[in-house]
């Protein structure tokens, strides 16, 4: 009778330690990865978290910013919608990364627009942009490299 006790205290340890056993390696399987997002997934998702609202903007160096006074930004996944944006910015378009890093947009019109800066709460653009008269005398727009400040 004893023997039978002994024996069944073995296998009750036995059991116990291969049920730990079991729990201890279940834990050691490979972890699952969450991808990491990509540069254009980041860039995109502080493009559209709000609308952008110009601080700045300089035409070769010299502050321009009175000519595009409230001017307004506003990204969607493939799209803009721009006020007071004038012949630079037009009311509306579409625009997609012109490479991986997100470091540039290419807009409908076939503008490509450099993102110099961005983060949660600022947005540096810089553009060329050649003269654009509409008769004698009148500039709708000042040629040269552009930059454009934005905040939220």
């Amino acid at each position: 009778m004893k023997k039978q006790h002994n024996q069944n205290k073995i296998y009750s340890l036995v059991f116990s330690m291969m049920l730990v056993l079991t729990l201890a390696l279940s834990g050691c399987g490979d972890e699952v990865e969450t991808p990491q997002p990509s540069a254009q997934d980041i860039a995109r998702e502080k493009l559209t978290s709000a609308t952008w609202k110009l601080t700045k903007v300089t035409v070769d160096g010299v502050d321009q910013t009175n000519v595009y006074k409230d001017l307004t930004l506003t990204f969607s996944n493939t799209a803009y919608s721009s006020t007071n944006g004038k012949v630079i910015w037009p009311s509306s378009g579409s625009w997609t990364f012109d490479n991986d890093q997100a470091t540039a947009i290419k807009r409908n019109d076939g503008l490509e627009i450099s993102i110099q800066n961005l983060t949660n709460s600022s947005l540096r653009m810089g553009l060329d942009w050649e003269s654009t008269s509409i008769g004698t005398g009148r500039v709708l727009a000042v040629g040269g490299k552009h930059v454009f400040e934005f905040g939220k």
